[in-house]
């Protein structure tokens, strides 16, 4: 096998456990802050992010087109909460378009953005403005966006720093990265590393480079001159024709909070989805 990150890709750290190791690829945890990465891979593996990607597998990305559109809707409403003032927005992975959709839906300017053609195409197909791209090299201005999505983008990026480093450039002061990547203190990923899809090599371990826990993206965001304003989903609502009346509004986010710590501190959590800021 061929060396993958050789050090931590957040702290730089040489010291590492492993993980999981398969005759394909080996994934190691950081001894300095404890970010799962790919430390070895076999060249070659995979089959990239075009039409085999988006039509087959477990995924469905054609599938439940209205309620993926209706989850990025909310993910939305939550960032305009942070950032009511918000216009321009670029999906980063844009994928089939449902954050494009949900953004439309509210109004915002939205740009797409994905390494694959086929995802572009589909994007341009319904109406939605998308570019080819890499995400480590936007090609977009400084400070040209008040929204940024980074949903399951950075497990992706052989240089998930340069694409936190990217974002931060195009988001604009006061502005908001929405950023939701796999939880690597899911309990799965130390429980049972080699039943789960997230490190088999015929499944997600030749898609996914990166397994951040909350200390390690808070590390990785701090490194990229950002800060996490908020991580879980326990945004309250005061915005017209979001919130519930004021009683309500109150249970349904205790509820989200109480979860959320629960899940966190069971390890039964999947992804960690933050709403991250630039600093000042």
């Amino acid at each position: 096998m061929a060396s993958f990150f050789e050090l931590c890709p957040v702290c730089g750290d040489a010291r590492r456990s492993t993980v999981v190791a398969f005759p394909e690829l080996t994934f190691s945890r950081c001894a300095g802050c404890g970010l799962i990465y790919k430390s070895q891979q076999i060249p070659g593996l995979g089959h990239g992010y075009e039409e085999k990607f988006f039509l087959g597998g477990g995924a469905k990305y054609l599938r439940r087109w209205a309620h993926r559109v209706r989850k990025c809707r909310r993910q939305l409403q939550a960032c305009l909460e942070l950032q009511p003032n918000a216009h321009a927005l670029l999906d980063v992975g844009c994928s089939m378009g449902y954050v494009l959709a949900a953004a439309r839906d509210l109004g915002l300017a939205a740009t797409g953005l994905d390494v694959s053609q086929f995802a572009v195409e589909a994007c341009r197909t319904r109406g939605f403005e998308a570019v080819v791209g890499s995400a480590t090299a936007l090609p977009f201005p400084d400070a040209a966006f008040d929204l940024v999505m980074l949903k399951a983008v950075l497990e992706h990026i052989p240089d998930p720093m340069a694409g936190l480093r990217e974002a931060a450039r195009v988001v604009r002061p006061g502005g908001v990265l929405f950023v939701v990547v796999p939880d690597g203190a899911y309990y799965k990923h130390t429980v049972f590393p080699r039943r789960g899809r997230d490190f088999r090599p015929d499944a997600r371990g030749w898609q996914h480079h990166v397994y951040f826990d909350s200390r390690s993206f808070r590390r990785a965001c701090a490194s990229a001159g950002l800060e996490v304003m908020l991580e879980g989903r326990a945004v309250r609502r005061h915005r017209p024709g979001a919130a519930l009346p004021a009683g309500l509004e109150a249970v349904r986010w205790a509820g989200l909070a109480a979860w959320g710590w629960a899940s966190r501190t069971a390890h039964l959590r999947r992804d960690i989805q933050a709403f991250v800021g630039r600093r000042a």
